[in-house]
């Protein structure tokens, strides 16, 4: 493989959480129409590495995946929804990750491992990159929503695509376990929660 290769690391939640997020992007289109990121899985983005040589996978990769093990699984929270607003007056509604201590410190450390210098805020994306008129539409929906939903994170995955590959979608290519101790909670102790209306 000589061609460029882009590399996406993510955080891929629990099937109950996709399905969830799905049924909001789902409930997005009855309101606006189809959008960009409307057939993207639930994930959170951790960093994407663009336009690198082959040999990336064999030595950066390599490289810190011992790193990555050492770390213990996380407890996430979804805790309602948020927005961002980019240039063009675009919007892109998500899903908030709750930032505790101990959830601040967990994304410090992946951060350092990963040697991402740019700040990270953890989300859940449901709608991208939607212009004003659709975003007036949806927010008061998401607004004040309340959905609290807690899931583990236990292992890193690692998706790629060629860089000028017109619009190939991402591929698996590498899953990275957290097999460090966690202190702080059993699995056990994030029970299931009651289905939440839709709007």
């Amino acid at each position: 493989m000589n061609s460029y290769i882009d590399y996406l690391f993510l955080l891929s939640p629990p099937q109950i959480i996709k399905e969830l997020i799905g049924k909001y992007k789902m409930a997005s289109v009855k309101h606006i129409g189809s959008y960009k990121s409307m057939g993207s899985p639930a994930h959170i983005s951790i960093m994407h590495a663009e336009r690198q040589k082959p040999f990336y996978a064999s030595t950066t990769i390599a490289k810190v995946e011992a790193r990555l093990n050492s770390m213990p699984p996380v407890l996430l929270h979804i805790d309602g929804f948020k927005y961002f607003t980019h240039i063009h007056d675009q919007y892109t509604i998500y899903a908030h990750i709750r930032i505790t201590p101990a959830v601040d410190t967990w994304f410090a450390l992946i951060k350092r491992h990963l040697e991402v210098k740019k700040g990270l805020i953890p989300h859940i994306t449901v709608v991208r990159n939607i212009p004003a008129s659709d975003f007036n539409t949806l927010w008061p929906h998401f607004r004040h929503k309340r959905v609290v939903e807690p899931f583990w994170i236990d292992e890193l995955k690692i998706v790629t695509r060629e860089t000028f590959g017109g619009m190939a979608g991402w591929q698996p290519f590498k899953t990275v376990q957290f097999k460090g101790a966690n202190l702080l909670l059993p699995k056990d102790d994030v029970t299931s929660r009651t289905q939440v209306k839709l709007f």
